[in-house]
């Protein structure tokens, strides 16, 4: 995160450098050999061969010096490819956070979104059910009232029928009375 950013930035522009440094040594030992070659076949043209020879030897010492920078050259060339392996794959890295952290904000955003919609799902079956018992209440309340009224006009009927009953009864009575009294 914040601390390899900022790694990146005080190593960038060392890498930099020390490419710089590469490069030149190289420029250096090619050079240096370059004039070794000249030197050297001028030398062996020299009547007396010995002094010539010495300081062929001293100069197959430096080129053999020379070559070891070479070599050293590619080691450090090698080193600077695996740093900046080691940083592309920093970045990498970074990248695959990022992407990572979208993938859980999203994830997140999806289980708000089922939450939210649980939620109104369970307030749409509380609410339904409520309208339910509301609705077979209110049936119950209506067949209740029905029956009441029900029960109220057949008490009413059967108070009317004992009503003409008893009037008939005593209708029988009063003409059972009067042929009676004729008699």
């Amino acid at each position: 995160g914040r601390g390899q950013l900022d790694l990146r930035k005080q190593v960038a522009p060392l890498l930099k450098s020390f490419q710089g440094e590469i490069d030149a040594l190289s420029k250096r030992s090619k050079e240096a050999e370059a004039a070794f070659l000249n030197v050297y076949k001028r030398l062996i043209d020299v009547p007396d061969p010995v002094p010539a020879l010495d300081l062929g030897q001293q100069l197959q010492l430096k080129v053999q010096r020379l070559h070891d920078i070479e070599t050293e050259n590619q080691k450090l060339r090698e080193t600077l490819e695996e740093y900046n392996k080691e940083f592309a794959e920093v970045k990498n890295q970074e990248v695959t956070i990022k992407a990572l952290k979208e993938k859980i904000r999203d994830y997140e955003q999806t289980l708000k979104n089922q939450a939210e919609v649980i939620a109104l799902e369970k307030e749409q079956k509380l609410q339904n059910d409520f309208a339910e018992k509301e609705r077979k209440l209110q049936e119950t309340q209506m067949s209740t009232t029905s029956k009441l009224e029900e029960a109220e006009h057949k008490v009413h009927t059967l108070q009317t029928a004992l009503e003409k009953t008893r009037t008939e009864l005593f209708d029988l009575k009063t003409k059972y009375d009067e042929e009676t009294t004729a008699k």
